[in-house]
């Protein structure tokens, strides 16, 4: 049996399944991202909710509130989507285990950690907008939350993501620069 980098033995198909798995959930993520938007309106919806947009509900892929006697809402379009944002992490932990580059579980607790901080920021993003435009009405709350503060929170987003990924990813696989002298005690004798 060939070994994997964990020194672990290689299961059959195991490993090619797992990368057909990765390239089916990137399909399904474009394929179904009006439901994936659902799901996170339904979520932007709940946390509304929390901020005091008591009248906060889900329609489709939109999130419905009244903001000073007006109707208004947001609309959880791809660009807007976690889903989107998580793309790249989903095919980069295909491609390592295509390669065969990283232990299975270890590329796996990686996306995880990726997944869980772009869905906590991207809901964070989405509760920015709807309070700027409690706060500061519809028209003027969303101009000034949209585009810079939201663009701002995704991008700092990626970058956690990016971050708390390759810690997961290379916790232990680099040995530490520094020497202890006990080792070298135990080298000589």
């Amino acid at each position: 049996m060939r070994g994997d980098t964990d020194h672990t033995a290689d299961v059959g198909l195991v490993r090619p399944g797992m990368v057909a798995g990765g390239v089916a959930t990137v399909l399904v993520m474009l394929w179904y991202a009006d439901l994936l938007q659902a799901l996170e309106a339904a979520v932007t919806a709940w946390t509304a909710r929390l901020i005091g947009l008591e009248d906060a509900y889900q329609v489709g892929r939109s999130v419905l509130f009244t903001v000073d006697g007006q109707a208004t809402g947001i609309d959880i379009t791809v660009g807007c989507t976690a889903a989107f944002l998580l793309l790249p992490f989903v095919a980069a932990t295909t491609v390592l285990l295509a390669v065969r580059r990283i232990p299975a579980v270890r590329a796996f607790t990686s996306l995880a950690t990726a997944v869980l901080v772009i869905l906590a920021v991207n809901q964070a993003r989405m509760l920015a907008i709807t309070a700027g435009m409690a706060h500061w009405g519809p028209e003027v709350g969303y101009a000034r939350t949209h585009v810079l503060v939201g663009t701002a929170v995704s991008t700092l987003g990626v970058v956690l993501a990016g971050t708390a990924y390759l810690l997961v990813l290379l916790r232990g696989t680099y040995q530490s620069p520094a020497v202890d002298p006990r080792d070298l005690e135990e080298a000589h004798r």
